[in-house]
């Protein structure tokens, strides 16, 4: 947990379009530093995808923006408001967890593994947390669900049981799980690393569409074509460190390090 003393005041002074902020951002296990000093900013509706080699950080970072890891380091901001911490007496002190998770209430989170209760149907999946953490009955939370699963293509799939349904609909079903609580920011990690290949279009093609509609949004993707075409901006790390970072065009077409050069011929003959 962070301990120095901090010459800061609880919220930031932001500007009124960064939706997420991090500020000297670490995260250690034990003696392993996974994230080094992260500074960064995105902006409402902007489209940012991470990409880097496996051991990288990537997954770690959005973890640790959502704090469901807890940083080292460092600090990170949800539209203005710190998260994990509060400052007393010019220390950082871990937060309550009713306050952390009101600063996260509009932060959605799209896992890997797509963490589908089994014994649900999709249907509750998707309306579980309406019914629990904002408190809706049951026939709201049915007509937002059923909504928001429609907007992902399931909503035929409402009825069924997430065994009954393939991994790129467990994982659209997971995508309307988060959107289903109108957050204003989604983080998604890796969210085709679990599917077969002919899987993986369905899935990008809804996170496309929410790109195209205004969704802010942080991907950590593997998929070098996918973020070159849905991102503004694209960071590159390694070794838990933004090594590059710019427009598509810029990342693909001119890098300027020679560890990006190398990851992208890794991944271009890999494509071959």
């Amino acid at each position: 947990m962070p301990d120095r003393n901090v010459n800061i005041n609880e919220d930031v002074v932001a500007e009124p379009d960064v939706v997420i902020k991090t500020e000297g951002l670490q995260k250690n296990f034990g003696e392993l530093r996974v994230l080094n000093e992260i500074d960064l900013e995105i902006r409402k509706s902007e489209v940012v995808c991470i990409i880097g080699p496996s051991g990288s950080g990537k997954s770690t970072l959005l973890r640790c923006i959502a704090f469901l890891e807890e940083y080292s380091e460092g600090r990170v901001f949800i539209e203005g408001k710190l998260l994990g911490y509060k400052v007393v007496h010019g220390t950082l002190v871990r937060e309550s967890q009713s306050n952390i998770n009101k600063v996260r209430r509009n932060v959605g989170m799209v896992f890997q593994q797509f963490n589908l209760w089994p014994h649900m149907t999709v249907l509750r999946n998707v309306t579980d947390a309406l019914r629990v953490v904002k408190k809706m009955d049951r026939r709201e939370a049915e007509r937002i669900g059923l909504e928001t699963l429609r907007k992902v293509g399931m909503e035929d799939k409402a009825r069924y049981y997430p065994a009954q349904i393939s991994g790129g609909q467990q994982q659209r079903a997971a995508i309307a799980r988060a959107l289903a609580m109108k957050p204003n920011v989604m983080l998604v990690d890796e969210p085709t690393s679990a599917l077969d290949p002919e899987l993986v279009g369905e899935v990008l093609q809804v996170i496309q569409d929410l790109a195209s509609e205004g969704m802010t949004m942080a991907i950590v993707s593997h998929e070098m074509g996918f973020a070159a075409n849905v991102a503004d901006r694209v960071l590159f790390l390694d070794e838990g460190r933004i090594v590059e970072h710019g427009d598509p065009a810029q990342i693909f077409k001119n890098p300027q390090s020679q560890r990006l050069i190398q990851f992208l011929d890794t991944w271009k003959s890999r494509e071959l």
